[in-house]
């Protein structure tokens, strides 16, 4: 019995050191994992289209991103103290009509799809004090004047900003570096500096030597200012092609006034020898709470390149919850002279020919 009592007593001291280590071992890695987080996320968003043109009957479709594009992604950071973070942030494209993934490109000059790509974005990022430095694929600078924040469609539903600023095709040349670049080295200055922002990037085409070694390489920049009421950008990016390089200018403004924020849009695409320019006007209106109306109109000068062309959009945006919406647009474009490049989704067959459509949907983000 002795020999039992001594060695339980001698033991004690040591079950209580480790407890004592398992309980500071079990707070310091609480604390680890409360400076990092993994994240799931996404965005949903289906509805019906009715799209027309000259020369052509009326196609109806179930379709995808009428209001804001489908994705799904998972992102995540590390907080290494001092104000220092480390982060990835991988997002695929889905077209929920059909379950399909979105394209990419390797080299910013041909265009991979087929299976599932992360070719919304795939970065990993370090911020700090200093800003943030991001490596991957990622949008380009000239890209964030064409978003919601300066145009009130955005890039989606048959009132899109791209239908009239992004590129035409040209002289053997595709760009595909008007909305993302891959294999790109991405700057963004620290957030509230007086109102102050920029992004800076270079992105690189990897191509093997010779004369065409640098197609495919992407320099831009965008310089912009806001306050609560006023957002205003300028940007430039310019990708090098051996068949004509591709140039994207654009300055935008948004402000706010009473319900409405009002915005003006200017655009350029140059490639090779040709040109268009598009300006547009429109607003973002807060009708209720829950509501907002949209509307834009947009007039496009060509040079060399498919023809002059207007473009109008109409639209409304109803709030079920901070996560779930339902929308619909009218929209429509006339292309000049005898030009059929232009339209909302479905091409005319007629020169001069217009091109309409409406659509209603539903967008759910988790």
């Amino acid at each position: 019995m002795a020999t039992t009592t001594h060695s339980s007593g001698a033991r004690a001291p040591v079950l209580i050191a480790t407890a004592i280590t398992l309980g500071l071992l079990g707070a310091a890695g609480a604390q680890a994992q409360a400076g990092s987080s993994v994240q799931l996320f996404g965005l949903m968003d289906i509805g019906v289209q009715a799209l027309k043109a000259s020369g052509t009957d009326t196609r109806y479709l179930v379709n995808s991103d009428g209001n804001t594009s489908s994705r799904f992604g998972v992102r995540g950071t590390e907080d290494l103290g001092g104000g220092l973070k480390v982060g990835f942030w991988l997002e695929s494209a889905v077209s929920v009509d059909d379950g399909t993934s979105g394209a990419t490109s390797t080299n910013n000059k041909d265009s991979v799809s087929g299976g599932l790509t992360w070719g919304r974005r795939a970065t990993v990022q370090v911020s700090g004090p200093w800003g943030e430095l991001r490596l991957g694929r990622d949008y380009v600078p000239s890209f964030g004047n064409l978003t919601t924040s300066m145009h009130p469609f955005g890039t989606n539903g048959v009132g899109s900003s791209g239908i009239m600023f992004y590129p035409v095709p040209a002289n053997g040349t595709t760009a595909r570096t008007n909305v993302r670049a891959s294999n790109s080295i991405g700057y963004f200055t620290p957030s509230g500096v007086n109102g102050f922002y920029g992004h800076a990037m270079l992105a690189l085409g990897e191509q093997g030597a010779g004369p065409t070694r640098k197609d495919g390489q992407l320099t831009g920049v965008r310089i912009g200012w806001r306050n609560e009421a006023l957002n205003t950008s300028a940007a430039i990016s310019k990708t090098r092609y051996a068949t004509g390089d591709y140039t994207q200018s654009n300055v935008g403004m948004s402000y706010k006034w009473g319900p409405a924020r009002l915005m003006a849009l200017w655009g350029r695409n140059e490639v090779g020898i040709t040109r268009t320019t598009a300006t547009m006007l429109g607003t973002q209106w807060e009708v209720w709470p829950q509501g907002e109306l949209r509307f834009a109109y947009t007039w496009l000068k060509a040079r060399n390149v498919a023809s002059d062309a207007t473009h109008i959009a109409i639209g409304y945006v109803h709030d079920l919850s901070k996560r779930t919406a339902l929308y619909t647009n009218l929209a429509k474009v006339d292309n000049k002279g005898r030009g059929t490049r232009f339209n909302v989704g479905l091409a005319t067959t007629q020169p001069g020919g217009d091109s309409g459509g409406f659509e209603a949907g539903v967008r759910h983000s988790f």
